[in-house]
Formats: C-alpha cells, structure tokens, sequence
C-alpha cells in the first residue's frame, strides 16, 4: 500500500487524472491517508525473522547514530529551501537510501532485508526517474539559515528516535 500509492506520481497521466477529479487538496490528503495506513502498517506488522542472510558488522552499530543524523539531516532539507537540497536535488530520497542502508547493515533477516531493500529501491528507483525526466523544479531561494535549521532539527530527531526507537517501532537499540 506505501509504496503503491507512491508509485502513483512516476505516472503523470494517472496523477493528473486523479487530481482533476477529486481536486488538489483532496488528492493530497487522499495521497496522505493511504501513505499513513501503510507506513502503519509496515511498523506494526514488521517482524524479525530468525533467518539471517548475512552477518552484521560491528561498526554498524557503532555508528548508527551519526549516520541517521544525517539521513534525517537530507529528510528535512527536502521540507525548507536549503543549500542542501539545491546541490543535490534529491534530499529525501538521498535521505531514506542512507536509512535504508543503515537497516540494511544491522537488519540480515530476510523480512528486513526486502522491507529496508524495498525502500532502497525505491529511493534509487525515483532518483532515477526524476533525473531522467529532467523536470525542472522551482525551488525557493536557498538560505544558509536553513540548511542549519536542518541541521538542528536533525540533531534533535536523531536524538529522540535514537532514545525512543523502540517505542516508536518496537525494536530496541540496545
């Protein structure tokens, strides 16, 4: 359900479709709602797998936490017109291939190899297709204020889902 309602914009015929019909708003929060029961869906019906496909690498953990910093650092500077995001142009995909790959790393367990490998793919997937359409986005004068409000609030995510991650998705870091 996630990732098929986000499939749904490599498809412009079929977007634009849907926005004349129901309106831009609705389309938004429609795109919201389904987007949200998946992602729900996703956390509570996760489940460790007890067969592993590969071994974890120590400094994985180790170093978990500065690496989240900064794929949540890119996931915010795709929400503010930042230096960040003017350079690379893909801050939330850049950002949620660096957590996916972070999964990948301390997750061997097949369920979780082809949950964060599906976010992967996806994230590479739309890359890809925004590059290869060559849309040309309007994006807002870039601040420097910005790319270290992303920083701060980076900073302060990675911080509170690092010392809540198993309240928000059940599997504690420790």
């Amino acid at each position: 359900i996630f990732f098929g309602i986000h499939l749904v914009p490599f498809f412009p015929k079929v977007k634009n479709v849907l926005r004349s019909r129901v309106g831009e708003n609705s389309y938004m929060g429609i795109f919201s709602l389904i987007s949200l029961v998946g992602l729900l869906m996703i956390i509570f019906g996760y489940e460790r797998d007890i067969h592993n496909l590969y071994s974890i690498h120590s400094h994985a953990y180790k170093y978990s936490e500065y690496v989240m910093f900064f794929s949540l650092t890119f996931l915010v500077a795709a929400y503010l017109p930042t230096y960040l995001k003017k350079i690379t142009k893909h801050p939330m995909s850049i950002g949620i291939a660096i957590w996916a790959l972070l999964h990948l790393a301390i997750n061997p367990d097949t369920i979780s190899v082809i949950l964060f490998g599906a976010f992967l793919a996806y994230s590479v997937l739309d890359i890809l297709v925004s590059e290869l359409k060559k849309q040309e986005r309007k994006l807002s004068e870039a601040k420097i204020l910005y790319d270290v409000l992303s920083v701060a609030v980076g900073v302060l995510v990675t911080s509170l889902g690092y010392n809540y991650h198993e309240y928000l998705s059940g599997v504690a870091l420790s």
